[in-house]
């Protein structure tokens, strides 16, 4: 198995902060929750960025490596090929947020910080260029990707950023009267765009629970729905709660909220890796089915899903959906951000079961 998925993470991660980072030298300082950002984030971000963007190509450089020689693959598709052009552009840009971060941070007044956008949103064009969606849509999957990919790292790199390094929280109700209608916008971007991504990926969403793709894809929609949840715990309910309580600590709530993101990000990058089943049928007979799929259905090898409802499901589906209201309760009864996060894990858990239990093979 490879291991190359686990480098797709990082680079949404340290996106993210390159993200944050734009956003927050953008507002002014009293509308923020007063960052205390270590000087080495930005630096550090942007060259994960440019070394996890590399990745890709070094797995066709080592594709063909076998046949005309490393250093011949090296060059052929760093200077020959589109990829190799493009991942440049996001080597220098990426060298330019390294530096913009740096400077921005001492002086959070300099008009440089105005280039943090164009050279932020350049890395996410050029990342947009070589990758699976731009294959299949050509430009209009560039376009998809590019808004989901930026409105991602935005709503989430900037929550991450208020979440961890937040100190001044007296002015956190500040932040979310912009905060909140952004990542209401952002969000609404990201699952539009995913939707869009998704028909031409995978064009038989039920039958492909089957595949380790469509096993990690459902993981990844069953965790968007209580990183809903705390989206309207964050912004709609502490915002409340703030106009009553000045004391109240939101900060461990955006940090749950963050650890939600972080395992989307995970989820996001195993499946990136995984085969794209365009033909269900054809992939089971290439890879076989997911080893998660065959806990829950042992003998299984090929043949439609349908659902078949059982109590099993039916049980697990209405427990999930009590956790996730759950979630909201601990948040009304003043109860800790940690029994939130453990509910919309344990949701996560029953409501996979759930449908798990609830297809069957036909």
């Amino acid at each position: 198995m490879s291991y190359y998925w686990i480098t797709e993470p990082l680079l949404y991660f340290a996106y993210a902060l390159l993200a944050g980072l734009t956003v927050m030298a953008l507002i002014p300082r009293s509308s923020t929750p007063g960052l205390s950002v270590p000087a080495w984030l930005g630096p550090a971000a942007s060259i994960t960025v440019a070394a996890c963007s590399f990745i890709p190509l070094l797995k066709i450089i080592m594709f063909f490596k076998d046949d005309i020689g490393f250093w011949q693959s090296f060059n052929s598709i760093m200077f020959k090929f589109s990829e190799g052009e493009h991942y440049a552009w996001i080597l220098v840009l990426s060298i330019v947020m390294a530096v913009l971060t740096v400077t921005v941070r001492r002086n959070p007044g300099s008009m440089l910080r105005w280039l943090m956008p164009a050279a932020l949103l350049g890395i996410a064009a050029a990342m947009s260029s070589f990758n699976h969606a731009a294959s299949l849509f050509e430009s209009v999957g560039q376009l998809a990707f590019f808004g989901h990919f930026t409105a991602m790292a935005i709503w989430s790199g900037t929550l991450l950023l208020a979440g961890w390094f937040g100190k001044e929280l007296n002015r956190w109700d500040a932040f979310l009267r912009w905060f909140h209608p952004m990542a209401i916008i952002c969000v609404i971007i990201v699952i539009g765009s995913g939707l869009f991504l998704m028909t031409g990926v995978t064009p038989e969403p039920v039958n492909s629970w089957a595949l380790s793709y469509g096993q990690a894809l459902l993981v990844k929609h069953i965790l968007i729905l209580p990183l809903l949840v705390f989206g309207f715990v964050n912004g709609y309910l502490v915002k409340r709660r703030l106009n009553r309580d000045k004391a109240f600590r939101p900060e461990r709530w955006a940090k749950s909220e963050s650890i939600l993101i972080g395992l989307v990000y995970i989820v996001t990058g195993y499946m990136n890796q995984q085969p794209a089943p365009h033909e269900v049928a054809d992939t089971l007979v290439v890879y076989g089915p997911a080893p998660t799929f065959e806990w829950f259905h042992p003998g299984y090898a090929s043949g439609s899903l349908t659902f078949a409802w059982s109590w099993y499901g039916i049980v697990s589906l209405g427990i999930g959906l009590v956790l996730l209201w759950n979630v909201i309760r601990a948040f009304r009864k003043n109860r800790s951000a940690l029994e939130g996060l453990l509910s919309g894990l344990a949701a996560v858990i029953l409501l996979y079961s759930g449908l798990m239990f609830s297809v069957t093979a036909i």
